[in-house]
């Protein structure tokens, strides 16, 4: 008797399950539209909107499709094998964000893996969020992050991502050069500087010791796109040169450059010769060398000039290296005028190189006074210059040499516009007595 009820059972219960005919389902959104599906394909016209209700047919799997704009599809499928309850309901929980991206080749990154370029279909799933890179050389990365949380932004269906800004990426040498963008610091050694759309920016690169670079970067229509990377080299060096007295004259390439201080250059694998002066103070001559095969020039030069004893000796005249006229008194003869001459030069002048009376040309040999940092060297010349009535052209020679140099290396002699005081009266002398 229980056996037979047991088998009862089960055949009215399988009657049951191949009796139901159709359900309801209900999609969590009103507007989420059904569509039925065989094999992979979508069978249109749609079912329906927000709700349905289903037939099942005994031989298939009655699947179908819930679509709505933003989300990812649901699939389901109601095989009539099961027993499934009058109303079902679907849930749409994915969000679904349509990623347009430009340029085309652009790589589209989420949550740092490569998933391909120009588009993406960006599925969001419940409670989470995901961040959207789009990267290409040359240009500023552009991030997003997309959540499907509750509180949170509601994401969009369709994004378009483009990538606008340029990037440069700034290489220098020396590596501790500074880099500078619009004025701002903006890195040690290299920096990936920003370009914005329709605008220019003013890479600078700095260093103590080096001339600085610069570079304009500009991005903006029909202008030549920047270029993917740029590399500075800093070689040509620069020297701070400060000179005591400050109102000394700074030299370089026989011009005056600068009065008491000079930035200098010296461009790579050149040297430059620097020469400072002023009255009364004895030159400083240097050297910089920006080569492989010299020692480094120095960040900032002190060059202290030393008072010139020659100038402490000396006097200022007009009577240094010119030619003065002597005319002599009409009741002085020609003989007893050369011999008041030759007297007055050998006063100081111990030895005359020439002497001719017939001629009237007498020139006196150098006289050499050494002083600490040049040489000066002195004498006298006297020539015939008319006989009726008698005139002497008289001439003191001043030259002066830096350092100390023989009398005979003319060329390191110049014409000095001083005298030795010593010498000072001789013409006054001359042109008194005769």
């Amino acid at each position: 008797m229980k056996k037979n009820l047991a088998v009862l059972i089960a055949f009215l219960s399988i009657s049951f399950i191949y009796s139901q005919s159709k359900i309801t389902v209900t999609a969590n959104y009103p507007d989420a539209t059904f569509y039925k599906v065989i094999g992979e394909e979508i069978i249109k016209p749609a079912l329906g909107v927000g709700s349905i209700v289903l037939k099942l047919d005994k031989k298939a799997l009655n699947k179908i499709v819930i679509v709505k704009e933003g989300f990812q599809n649901v699939i389901k499928q109601f095989p009539r094998t099961r027993k499934w309850p009058k109303n079902v309901q679907v849930s749409l929980e994915n969000r679904l964000v349509e990623l347009n991206v430009e340029p085309y080749d652009a790589g589209v990154y989420v949550d740092g893996i490569f998933v391909g370029n120009k588009n993406h279909r960006l599925i969001l799933k419940k409670d989470a969020n995901s961040t959207v890179e789009i990267k290409k050389k040359g240009f500023k990365t552009v991030s997003k992050i997309f959540y499907n949380k509750e509180g949170k932004e509601i994401p969009p269906t369709k994004v378009n991502l483009t990538l606008v800004d340029r990037l440069v990426q700034v290489k220098v040498s020396p590596a501790d050069a500074e880099i500078f963008v619009n004025q701002n610091s903006h890195g040690i050694g290299s920096s990936d500087v920003i370009i914005p759309k329709g605008e220019c920016v003013l890479v600078q690169v700095k260093k103590d010791g080096f001339i600085e670079e610069e570079k304009v970067f500009c991005n903006k229509d029909n202008d030549v796109n920047p270029p993917i990377s740029h590399q500075f080299n800093l070689t040509d060096r620069l020297v701070k040169i400060e000179a005591t007295p400050n109102d000394a004259e700074i030299y370089v390439d026989g011009k005056v450059v600068g009065v008491g201080t000079y930035d200098l250059k010296v461009p790579f694998n050149n040297c430059v010769e620097v020469i400072v002066k002023k009255e009364s103070f004895l030159n400083i001559k240097k050297n910089y060398c920006n080569s492989n095969d010299y020692q480094e020039p120095p960040l900032r030069d002190h060059l202290e000039l030393i008072e010139d004893e020659a100038h402490r000796q000396s006097i200022s005249t007009d009577l240094a290296n010119v030619n003065f006229t002597i005319v002599v008194k009409p009741d002085i003869i020609e003989d007893d005028a050369w011999k008041l001459l030759s007297s007055i030069v050998t006063t100081e002048f111990d030895v005359l190189e020439v002497i001719d009376k017939e001629t009237g040309y007498m020139r006196t040999a150098w006289q050499v006074e050494g002083f600490n940092g040049s040489t000066v060297r002195t004498r006298i010349i006297v020539k015939l210059g008319d006989s009726n009535p008698l005139k002497y052209v008289m001439k003191i020679s001043s030259e002066r040499a830096d350092g100390a140099v023989s009398v005979k290396e003319d060329q390191e002699f110049e014409e000095w516009s001083r005298i030795l005081k010593k010498y000072k009266n001789i013409i006054e002398e001359a042109q008194s007595r005769l």
